[in-house]
């Protein structure tokens, strides 16, 4: 069914509607859960829901297969974002044939989400350059069979900074005309901001439906990337009601729930009557916050009936004939939805994730990856970055690059999202010394023993608990000191467990699952390595061995050996907290699977950086010589007692 036509029962109706927008998460485990957690949120009973789409394709299977099991396992109304970005004319007639394949009806029409500058945007196919190029297409490949919905831009496209809002609106209309049939904004916290544009669209002919986009703020870090690439501004009630609280993710998620929600309010107020909520992958918040205005029955109310003996639980859905709800006030609510689930197939709340940090979060949840959707990038404009890191034409010249944002002299690198976190005070100098040895670390933390919660450097979580961390650092290494590095790394100290890895080689790694476990077979490393030195010097082997084969020592081989991850095992839990009612929450979590999807996004930016220069020039020679030769290490010391344990192997 297409979404107007849903949206219009509802207008018919009086009631308002809401939707909710997916990723496809990177890793299998992670895609797996995602549909176990979709199946539990369509009990919240969504209009339809959008799934988003990779630069270039890049997510072109997993979109696909997201976008079909929700509409055809599921039965949810879907939506798949297609966008334009790097892709040909056959790419586009593979999507759009996918989705009428499995009945999906509704496409979000899109140039392309990386926020870049005009430099790095680039289109395969003369056929699509902009956003309406690919309404037009799909209009006149498939006539009115797509129900078709195009961005909006209340705040102004974070490309386009130069055109006034007039401009912004009167291509919208075009868009519109080209044969759109709906709008969906780019998220913003500025309401009235949002209800001034609105007006503005109205009056310059839009007459379709235009559906604000709301995100919860999830934590603090993330909120900060988000509305710096988006460029979105910040009220500043956010930013004051933030500040005091932004080293506490519970708080932070809590306010996040408490502004969506009152964003919601004042919207329904104004008259707006539809709502896509970007869930980033959770569920708790966009629970809370639906519970919160009164489109679903509260948890409360849930747990009494339970509590009554009720066989199955009553499920009243938003798309059912009944009437809507007036309270007093006289605003139209959505009748009431019992969520039937709280618990997924194995056991786990629907908080199981909810402090995903960073890239490192549990790469079985649904919401580890990118969590603004926009994967490999660089984080500024193309004319500032040239501004921040010149031209560098030498590797001490990237050195120095990377010595100076440890400084606080630059404000950003490529791989990050803005100034080094506070807790990197407690090794700068660490990091500095390891950057001047042209060892360029990407991420770090220190070791942390039992620190409070509320630690203004390494605190997080809800207050009243204590945190604990391993020490680790990621770095690239040149081809010159990667054998050394791995060969230190094996041998001098069992508490060292790394993944390191060229940009398409295979993954070179200790880890094995057991700290004991990895002792012994370090014993038994010296043990080999002496006897092939004994063997060397001509000394008699000790009693007992005379006959014995001189082995190979394992420290020896080349490190390049595929059997190497026959050690591997499980995650290695490098950050948790513990807290009062709480179970211990692990949520820096370092495994085979996240390191690889790291690796990927982390050797592109190489690329994405090289292609800030001019083909031929020193520097564009320069990062792609690296980008090719570097590897990525990743590294933990395990013992959390030991703080310098790290650098001093490193370092050695």
């Amino acid at each position: 069914m297409k979404i107007v036509d849903k949206i219009a029962q509802k207008a018919a109706e009086g009631r308002p509607f809401y939707s909710f927008e997916y990723f496809p998460p990177k890793t299998t485990q992670g895609l797996t859960n995602l549909f176990d957690r979709i199946g539990r949120m369509q009990a919240l009973s969504p209009t339809f829901i959008t799934c988003t789409w990779g630069a270039g394709g890049s997510t072109f299977e997993k979109t696909t297969e997201l976008s079909a099991v929700a509409q055809t396992v599921y039965g949810l109304e879907t939506c798949m974002h297609l966008t334009c970005t790097n892709m040909d004319r056959g790419r586009v007639d593979d999507a759009l044939a996918e989705a009428k394949k499995a009945g999906i009806q509704n496409i979000l029409a899109l140039r392309g989400d990386p926020p870049r500058g005009q430099e790095y945007w680039t289109h395969f196919d003369d056929t699509f350059q902009h956003a309406i190029d690919l309404v037009r297409y799909i209009r006149q490949q498939y006539g009115d069979y797509f129900c078709i919905g195009v961005a909006g831009y209340p705040e102004g496209h974070m490309d386009n900074t130069d055109l006034s809002s007039e401009d912004e609106i009167r291509f919208l209309k075009e868009k519109i005309d080209a044969g759109a049939d709906f709008v969906l904004t780019q998220l913003f916290y500025d309401v009235d901001n949002f209800l001034v544009w609105e007006k503005q669209c109205r009056s310059n002919g839009i007459t379709c439906p235009i559906i604000p986009g709301i995100m919860p703020i999830q934590s603090y870090n993330g909120f900060r990337r988000i509305t710096s690439l988006a460029k979105i501004r910040i009220p500043l009630e956010v930013s004051q009601a933030l500040d005091p609280i932004k080293t506490d993710d519970q708080k932070v998620k809590d306010y996040g729930v408490e502004l969506a929600t009152s964003t919601i309010q004042q919207l329904l107020g104004a008259g707006i009557q539809g709502f896509h909520i970007c869930t980033l992958n959770l569920e708790k918040s966009v629970r809370l916050i639906l519970e919160s205005v009164g489109f679903v029955q509260p948890a409360s109310a849930r747990r009494l009936q339970k509590a009554q003996g009720a066989n199955e639980p009553i499920h009243l859905s938003t798309d059912s004939g009944s009437g809507a709800k007036k309270p007093e006030g006289g605003e139209i609510h959505i009748n009431p939805v019992i969520w039937k689930q709280e618990e997924d197939h194995l056991g786990r709340s629907e908080s199981w994730d909810d402090f995903p940090n960073g890239r490192w979060g549990d790469a079985r949840s649904p919401a580890f990856g990118d969590l603004d959707g926009y994967g490999a990038s660089l984080k500024v404009e193309p004319r500032n970055a040239l501004e921040i890191w010149g031209r560098p034409k030498s590797a001490d010249d990237v050195s120095q690059l990377f010595v100076k944002f440890i400084e606080g002299k630059i404000p950003l690198l490529p791989w990050s999202e803005g100034s080094p976190l506070p807790e990197t005070d407690a090794i700068q100098a660490r990091l500095v010394a390891c950057n001047r040895r042209g060892f360029w670390t990407v991420g770090s933390q220190p070791a942390v023993n039992g620190k409070p919660s509320t630690d203004p450097l390494v605190g997080w979580g809800p207050k009243g608990g204590y945190i604990y961390q391993k020490a680790f650092v990621e770095l690239f290494v040149g081809p010159d000191e990667v054998e050394r590095m791995v060969q230190k790394l094996r041998t001098r100290s069992p508490w060292i467990t790394f993944f390191a890895s060229s940009r398409d080689g295979e993954v070179v790694t200790n880890q094995a699952g057991d700290v004991l476990e990895e002792q012994l077979k370090i014993v038994e490393f010296k043990k080999i390595c002496g006897k092939k030195q004994e063997a060397e010097s001509g000394a008699t082997p000790a009693s007992g061995s005379v006959d014995s084969p001189v082995e190979t020592p394992v420290c020896a081989t080349p490190f390049t050996d595929k059997n190497e991850d026959v050690f591997v095992e499980g995650p290695n839990a490098v950050t948790w907290g513990v807290f009062p009612g709480k179970e211990i929450i692990q949520p820096t979590v370092i495994e085979k699977v996240s390191f690889v999807a790291w690796r990927d996004e982390a050797f592109e930016i190489w690329r994405e950086w090289e292609h800030l220069y001019p083909k031929g020039s020193e520097s564009r020679k320069l990062l792609h010589q690296i980008g090719h030769d570097y590897w990525l290490f990743n590294i933990v010391h395990n013992d959390i007692m030991d703080e310098d344990g790290i650098w001093d192997i490193v370092m050695s």
